[in-house]
């Protein structure tokens, strides 16, 4: 994997920081009363014991991502056909694709340029991005923006997990591989967990087995379901955030990274995890909510007259 020089990493922190100032900049100057709390007090993400704390919720986010096929419904699994029939499409064009792609690095000089640039950012580039706009948002007493950034680390940790899983299972040889390797096209899909047999691994790069799915691409996905989730009230970031994720996807192609099959359907992990995340934490705070809500009314009576009736009004 190619890596950018630290000039160009700081080149792009700050960029990316700039725009994403703008969203929390927004926020800050909101009148809502729950943004002027103290939420250094009053959140708990860092206890062990409480669902609010991170490592609980994380561990929580696992355990429904990994039950979540027990509980789909007949529209989920809809979908879930629809996505395998076409992540197997583009296995049978994968070759055809990764042809074309390749030597658009060739062909035109901006993408010979922008394609390593871009790729970073399903790796460290993204990875600071989010972790440098939670501490903007924490330094502005932003909760939101807090929250988003937490969030997006969970995101980003579960996709991960699940996509190194999927690697040892799949076993696929990555395109620059193949070409000098197994000369198979479409790469050559090797036994489960292959990598593991000694007598075996010396006699292949690591390149052999770990191209499917593309975990940058699944990084990036999972960062840009979770900040448009969050502010989906700000029409522009959901466009900018699928559009950035879908250019890193892109960007996995003409380094010759990945096949197309392994962009799709690690785009699609990315999203899947992300969209846990923010749902769950939805789910919970606003039961949280609707349970402080109650527990805060209190019954009182009356006595009422009419005319010449007296009478007693309740109310709880």
């Amino acid at each position: 994997m190619n890596l950018i020089s630290t000039n160009k990493l700081t080149v792009i922190l700050l960029i990316n920081l700039l725009q994403l100032s703008i969203i929390f900049a927004q926020d800050f100057h909101q009148t809502d009363s729950v943004k002027n709390r103290n939420f250094y007090q009053t959140d708990s993400i860092f206890s062990f014991r409480s669902q609010k704390g991170y490592f609980p919720s994380l561990i929580h986010n696992f355990g429904e991502q990994a039950t979540a096929p027990f509980h789909f419904k007949a529209k989920q699994w809809i979908i879930t056909g629809a996505a395998a029939g076409i992540t197997a499409g583009l296995i049978i064009i994968d070759n055809d694709i990764d042809d074309w792609v390749t030597v658009q690095k060739d062909r035109h000089k901006w993408v010979n340029k922008a394609s390593p640039f871009i790729t970073e950012f399903g790796s460290n580039a993204g990875i600071f991005s989010v972790a440098g706009f939670g501490l903007l948002s924490a330094a502005f007493k932003n909760e939101k923006g807090v929250q988003t950034s937490l969030l997006a680390s969970q995101a980003v940790i579960t996709s991960g997990v699940w996509v190194q899983l999927i690697k040892h299972i799949a076993c696929r040889e990555r395109p620059f591989s193949a070409y000098i390797n197994s000369h198979q096209k479409g790469g050559r899909w090797y036994e489960p967990f292959s990598q593991f047999d000694q007598d075996f691994v010396p006699k292949k790069p690591g390149s052999s087995f770990d191209a499917f799915p593309s975990g940058h691409t699944a990084t990036a996905f999972s960062i840009a379901t979770v900040f448009a989730m969050q502010y989906k009230d700000k029409p522009a970031v959901p466009i900018i955030s699928y559009s950035a994720a879908t250019l890193v996807g892109i960007s996995r192609l003409t380094e010759h990274e990945h096949w197309a099959s392994d962009v799709f359907f690690g785009a699609i992990l990315g999203y899947l995890c992300g969209k846990q995340v923010v749902s769950h934490y939805n789910r919970y705070h606003n039961n949280l909510n609707q349970r402080h809500n109650i527990s805060n009314v209190k019954s009182e009576w009356t006595l009422i007259q009419n005319n010449n009736q007296v009478g007693l009004l309740i109310s709880w």
